[in-house]
């Protein structure tokens, strides 16, 4: 499987690379535009539509589509196994459903964490460099923010629970793109199949956020990860349009405090059953 992975790092390290080239240019003309904006003389404004001004505009564009491409040429990657000739290589290889399509999950995660982070620690280097930053500034706004918390070490837990939420969001949205296309070649058992896989996407996901959904409110338990403990609580704010009329603060603080572990483990069991069930396909339903 290790073997595998390095061959899916080798054949996708490239496009990576070109890709991570354009965020850096991409974010650097957004900065540059910040901080011209940020220096200009507004008594001399003329409300002119500059160059820089396009190439922000461009900029932005071009830095969201570079993450719309880096992301279907990932997904395009199992894609290629199943309807492509390389498929039969890799079926053939001494390797279950379940190990072929791991590896295909932990390479994709890794890609599209290293184009997050990079996009990140470069924006923060050149904004520290550019507006040379003072830190205490960001520690008074952090200690700000942080008011009426008793301690960091919550907002540590906070911010740690929601980044592991988040990836597993991550992972069972490539999951269930994966099932989607292993059961529309399934189904079909046409290599050109067009966007079907997609719809079949768009319906499961739909069919498995309803799902949490009547889970939660069925056993509505959650983690209140300030005092870490289990309470039972309604939701009113998720579930009527005027009460996010009238709390949609409170609302907003309920949701970062509070995780529905009834949604959480559903959405685990879905992910966990889609795993399975594309491991299977790849292993015995495939029809190459």
């Amino acid at each position: 499987m290790r073997k595998y992975m390095k061959y899916e790092v080798k054949g996708n390290y490239r496009f990576i690379l070109g890709i991570l080239a354009i965020i850096i240019i991409a974010s650097t003309i957004i900065q540059a535009n910040i901080l011209k904006e940020v220096n200009k003389d507004y008594t001399n404004m003329q409300g002119q539509f500059t160059f820089m001004d396009f190439l922000l505009i461009v900029a932005v564009f071009v830095m969201f589509g570079a993450f719309l491409v880096a992301f279907f040429r990932i997904i395009g990657s199992f894609r290629n196994e199943l309807y492509d000739d390389r498929g039969y290589l890799t079926f053939t290889l001494p390797l279950t459903g379940n190990q072929i399509l791991g590896a295909k999950l932990v390479v994709a995660v890794l890609w599209i964490v290293v184009l997050a982070l990079v996009m990140i620690l470069y924006n923060l280097l050149l904004a520290i460099i550019l507006f040379d930053i003072d830190w205490s500034m960001l520690k008074e706004a952090l200690e700000y923010f942080l008011m009426g918390k008793e301690h960091f070490g919550i907002f540590i837990r906070i911010i740690s629970i929601h980044l592991l939420l988040g990836g597993i969001s991550l992972f069972g949205t490539l999951i269930l793109i994966f099932f989607s296309m292993a059961l529309g070649k399934v189904s079909i058992k046409n290599k050109k199949i067009g966007g079907l896989w997609f719809i079949l996407f768009i319906i499961i996901s739909v069919a498995a956020s309803y799902l949490t959904v009547v889970a939660g409110n069925l056993l509505p338990l959650f983690l209140d990860l300030e005092s870490f403990k289990f309470i039972s609580m309604s939701t009113p704010w998720l579930n009527s349009s005027y009460g996010i009329a009238y709390n949609v603060v409170d609302g907003a603080v309920s949701f970062l405090t509070h995780i529905s572990l009834t949604r959480v483990l559903m959405e685990i069991l879905i992910y966990t059953a889609a795993f399975i069930s594309t491991g299977y396909l790849i292993e015995k339903k495939i029809d190459l």
